[in-house]
């Protein structure tokens, strides 16, 4: 006779077989389930008893490109690791926000350990389409980068910030906060949402005072990590909007690509044209005085 702690809970058989008759009883102690294997003769395989709970959910995906390079990091300048062919399910564990590609900045973790670019694989969407990554680690796409509220602060950590919203689709709301990913609570309206990404005081600052922490720019002069917004005097309550500039939706640089905190739709990335107006207000493009290039 024979005794195997099945472990019940998280545990189970995949398959057995004996090359005689056998039963099984299993008897339970401390929450543990044992079962006693009865044979008549010791020639017999136990295949493989598997842990579910070990086990982690991965999909696979096909790719769109010939050859997709994968890096230590999500970014263009990480280290390369390996070239997956067009011909690969591409199996992804996590994803995270890293360097934009072709307006596109989720990346996926693979199989493998490393990072390619999601813009190259046929998810069917451009949102996230399983968990985030776990933050930490200069590869990893922490959301919490090295800035301080009103502190100096990179214009690919503002991205990151926004996008990790605009990743759980935080609900929009002019009275409720949500934490960034250190945990500071801001504003879930638009202006809490932009006060939010650039780090600054929360629970943020309002269409009216954003202004007090931004100099004007020109249109042609937006970077990824500025604002456009009707702002300033007037634009209070529901009377002004701002959104995170993202990147030029084309070459024309007629329409751009936004991550915004929008009305009923929550926190998503748009598309608006230039110079689009909020009743009688015109917005805007402005830079926050304390991003670094």
């Amino acid at each position: 006779m024979h005794y195997f702690n099945t472990l019940s809970t998280s545990l189970r058989y995949k398959h057995i077989t004996s090359t005689n008759n056998y039963f099984l009883k299993n008897t339970t102690l401390n929450n543990h389930t044992f079962t006693k294997v009865y044979k008549t003769t010791m020639q017999f395989t136990i295949l493989a008893l598997y842990s579910a709970a070990a086990s982690s959910l991965v999909s696979a995906y096909p790719l769109i490109t010939d050859t997709l390079n994968c890096r230590d990091g999500p970014s263009l300048s990480n280290k390369y690791i390996k070239a997956y062919s067009r011909n690969t399910d591409l199996k992804i564990t996590c994803q995270v926000v890293g360097e934009s590609i072709m307006g596109h900045n989720l990346w996926d973790k693979t199989a493998d350990g490393c990072y390619v670019s999601d813009y190259y694989v046929k998810t069917g969407t451009s949102k996230m389409v399983t968990k985030e990554c776990n933050s930490g680690g200069s590869n990893s796409g922490n959301t919490g980068g090295s800035s301080s509220i009103n502190g100096k602060i990179k214009r690919s950590e503002i991205m990151t910030r926004g996008q990790n919203w605009v990743s759980r689709h935080v609900p929009y709301s002019m009275s409720a906060t949500y934490p960034d990913s250190l945990g500071t609570r801001y504003r879930t309206d638009c202006s809490g949402f932009v006060t939010m990404a650039l780090h600054a005081s929360a629970p943020g600052y309002n269409t009216v005072s954003l202004p007090q922490i931004a100099k004007s720019i020109s249109w042609n002069d937006l970077k990824p990590g500025d604002f456009v917004g009707t702002l300033g005097p007037g634009t209070a309550g529901a009377a002004g909007h701002v959104t995170l500039f993202h990147s030029w939706a084309d070459n024309s640089k007629k329409n751009y690509n936004t991550l915004e905190c929008r009305g009923t739709y929550g926190c998503v990335a748009y598309k608006r044209p230039v110079g689009w107006k909020d009743g009688p207000f015109t917005a805007k493009p402005y830079r926050y005085i304390r991003v670094e290039d």
